[in-house]
Order: C-alpha cells, then structure tokens, then sequence
C-alpha cells in the first residue's frame, strides 16, 4: 500500500503538515481497504474461522471483527493510517520497518492497549531502531486540540508506556509460541542486555480538513524528542465509515 503519494508535504521547524490532493480522494480511500483489512485478521485466519462458524467472511469480519461503534471506528482508523503511514516513510529513505499489527488482538468494540503502534528495524548495517506512535483523529466539531493530545500521549510513550507495551508483546508473542518475535521485542526490552538503539517518538494529528486551521494556530509544547506530524483529510468521518464497508464487501 501507498498512502503518501496521495498527500502534499509541508515541513517548517515544528511539524509535517500532509494535505490530502484536492482530486486524489477516491483513489485514496480505495487503496486503504486490502491493508486495513488484513491489520485486523489476515486472510488465512479469516478463511479458517468464518469456514469453522458457517458463516460467509464478509459476515464475520462485520459481526466479529471490524467494530461498529463510532470512536473506536475512529480511533482504529486513526492508528492503523499511521501505523502504515510511518512504515512507508521509512521505507521511501531506504529503512525496512516490521511491527505487530496490535488490532488483530483486541476487543472489537475497545480501544489498543498500551502504545498506539510499534515498529522496529534490527539493522545489520547500523543503530536499531524502534519507532513508537500515538495517533489522535479529530472528523467531527471538538474543543479538543488533538495536535497537543497527540504530543501528551507520545510524551507518555516515551516516559513509561513504551516500556510496558515491550513487556507486554514479549508476553503476547511467548504465549502465540512467536520465537522469532519474541526474540526481537526482548532485543528492545533489554538494552542493558542486547545493547542501546535510537527511540523515535511519533506524535500523529489526523483531522478533518476543516479543523486543520483551528489545530495549527494554536501553540503546543512538546519536548525535543518527539516529532509532530498533521494528516489533513477532507470528509475524514466519511473516509473510515467508508473504509470500514470497503473492508467487509472485500471479502465473499
């Protein structure tokens, strides 16, 4: 999946602002659907346990699967664009990404556990590298300056949460008999054991495109290590409903 070639980039000494081409709304929305689907079940699970209920995929992912209530929806969308939005960044300056796509393991109808999304580089050439994210969404009229909300749970993530969500994947990847991965957020876990690596703190705003004058005129206060980034999406309550029917008629 390619999101970004969808977007204008604008950079100035605080943020990334990303704005949604004028004309590219369609095209973008429809290249969401095979990814966001796959983050929350992958196609050979989704055949094997829909096969198991007697029921079609497409109902299981609707009934079981992909929530229905609004701020999750929200939210979710909100975490998975970022997830891969990030993922892509890197790739484009040559640094290959890998992380757990967390929704697979939740509540249909709660919100992620710990940090938003993690990903990690164990390079061979260079520092290792763990990116941890904290995304907010903002598709409907708020007080809520979700720029700032985005910073203060980044901060979080790299006071104490980041920690606690690589304890918690260790546990998860040892409980799925996951070796390989297991092995990999252990390396994160324990830099006094397997040696330091560069945290990058990600801070993501994705907003409706007619709040985005209303998010950057405030002022924000962040702390050096983390970087700001705005996602400008026109009708972005719209885009994740859509997502979501685009996931569910994907499917037979």
């Amino acid at each position: 999946m390619e999101i970004l070639k969808y977007f204008e980039r604008t950079d100035t000494e605080d943020i990334h602002i990303y704005r949604l081409k004028g004309d590219k709304y369609d095209k973008f929305i429809s290249e969401l659907t095979e990814e966001f689907r796959l983050s929350y079940i992958s196609d050979e699970e989704l055949e094997k346990v829909s096969t198991k209920n007697e029921i079609s995929k497409s109902d299981f992912l609707e009934k079981y699967i992909i929530p229905d209530k609004g701020n999750i929806e929200s939210g979710d969308f909100g975490e998975i664009f970022s997830f891969h939005a990030v993922k892509e960044n890197f790739k484009n300056k040559g640094i290959d990404l890998k992380g757990p796509f967390k929704w697979m393991w939740k509540d249909r109808n709660k919100a992620a556990q710990y940090s938003d999304a993690v990903l990690f580089c164990n390079n061979k050439t260079g520092n290792d590298i763990i990116v941890a994210i904290e995304s907010k969404m903002k598709a409907t009229p708020s007080n809520n300056y979700r720029i700032q909300d985005a910073i203060d749970g980044s901060e979080n993530d790299r006071l104490t949460r980041l920690s606690k969500t690589l304890f918690w994947l260790e546990e998860k990847y040892a409980r799925l008999g996951d070796v390989e991965n297991r092995k990999l957020t252990e390396r994160f876990a324990y830099p006094s054991k397997f040696g330091a690596y560069d945290k990058i703190f990600k801070a993501i705003a994705i907003v409706d495109k007619a709040f985005e004058a209303y998010e950057l005129k405030k002022d924000f206060i962040k702390n050096d290590e983390i970087i700001v980034v705005l996602f400008s999406i026109n009708e972005l309550k719209e885009a994740y409903e859509k997502t979501r029917v685009n996931m569910i008629n994907s499917v037979n």
